[in-house]
C-alpha cells in the first residue's frame, strides 16, 4: 500500500531516490521522458517559423550529458504492478540501450513514433528535417485481454505511430524538451485503469501530471530541477482553474 503523501504531488527530488522510498508493485503505468544523451556543446539554429527570430540551443543541461538509465530503470520495474506497463521517450542514440535492456528484463511490446508536423527547418540542407521523435513500450510481465491497465481505444486509434505538432504558442513553456499533452492523454487512458497511479520519473513541464488530473488518475511526480517543478505546478493550477471556469459556463457542479 502507498502512502498518500506520494500522490498526486511533483516532488522536487531525484527520482531514483525517490522511487527506492516507494513500495513494491505500486503504479500502474510509468510514462518517462529521460535525457536523451544528445546535447552538444555551443550547437544551436534559428527559428523562424512563426515570424519571429528566436535562438533554439542545442545544449539542454549538465543532465543531458553522460546519462546512465539501468538504475532507473531496475526501480521502474520494481515498483510497477505485475500488468503494469512503461513507455520511454527516447533519442536514437539510446533506443538500442533500452530495447536490450527490456529484452533481457521485462517484455519488450512496441516501438511508437511522434510524427512532428511542425519539424524544424534544415537551414543549412546538409540533411533531412528531422520530424520523428521515438517512445517504447515495455510491460513487467505478459499483456492479456484481461488487463485492467491496458484499455483498447478503438482500431483508428490504436496505431504506433502519433501526429502532432511541437508544442507552441501559449502553451509552450520554458521546458527545452516539452511533449504534446494529446499523447500523453492517449497512453494515460490506454494504458492506466481509472483512479489507478502513474509514475513519471522526470515530471520536467508537467504534462503526464495535467493528463492524469484530466483522466481521473492518480500520479506522482519527481523532478530534479525547481525551476520546473513550479512550471509543472503552475500549468496544474491553470487546468484546474480553466475546467472550474468551463464547469461554470456550463452550468456543472463547481467544487
Amino acid at each position: 500500500m502507498i502512502d498518500e503523501k506520494w500522490l498526486n504531488k511533483i516532488h522536487c527530488m531525484d527520482c531514483l531516490e525517490g522511487m527506492k522510498m516507494l513500495p513494491d508493485g505500486c503504479v500502474d503505468l510509468i510514462i518517462a521522458d529521460p535525457p536523451y544523451n544528445i546535447s552538444q556543446k555551443d550547437s544551436h539554429l534559428s527559428d523562424t517559423r512563426d515570424g519571429k527570430r528566436r535562438e533554439i540551443s542545442f545544449d539542454f543541461g549538465q543532465w543531458d550529458y553522460d546519462f546512465n538509465p539501468i538504475p532507473y530503470l531496475e526501480e521502474c520495474k520494481r515498483v510497477l504492478v505485475e500488468q503494469g506497463s512503461i513507455i520511454i521517450f527516447t533519442s536514437e542514440e539510446m533506443y538500442g540501450v533500452y530495447r536490450y535492456w527490456f529484452g533481457k528484463n521485462m517484455y519488450p511490446k512496441q516501438l511508437f513514433v511522434w510524427v512532428k508536423s511542425n519539424p524544424l527547418p534544415q537551414f543549412a540542407k546538409v540533411g533531412y528535417r528531422n520530424a520523428t521523435e521515438l517512445f517504447f513500450w515495455a510491460m513487467k510481465g505478459r499483456n492479456t485481454k484481461d488487463n485492467p491497465n491496458f484499455i483498447f481505444q478503438s482500431q483508428e486509434e490504436m496505431t504506433n505511430v502519433f501526429y502532432e505538432p511541437i508544442v507552441g504558442g501559449k502553451k509552450r513553456t520554458e521546458h527545452p524538451t516539452q511533449k504534446p499533452l494529446n499523447i500523453f492523454l492517449h497512453l494515460v487512458r490506454t494504458h492506466c485503469k481509472e483512479a489507478g497511479i502513474v509514475l513519471d520519473p522526470f515530471m520536467g513541464s508537467g504534462t503526464t501530471a495535467v493528463a492524469c488530473k484530466q483522466l481521473n488518475r492518480n500520479f506522482i511526480g519527481f523532478e530534479i530541477e525547481p525551476k520546473y517543478v513550479d512550471i509543472a505546478n503552475k500549468r496544474l493550477q491553470q487546468d484546474v482553474m480553466h475546467n472550474w471556469l468551463e464547469a461554470k459556463e456550463k452550468g456543472g457542479k463547481v467544487e
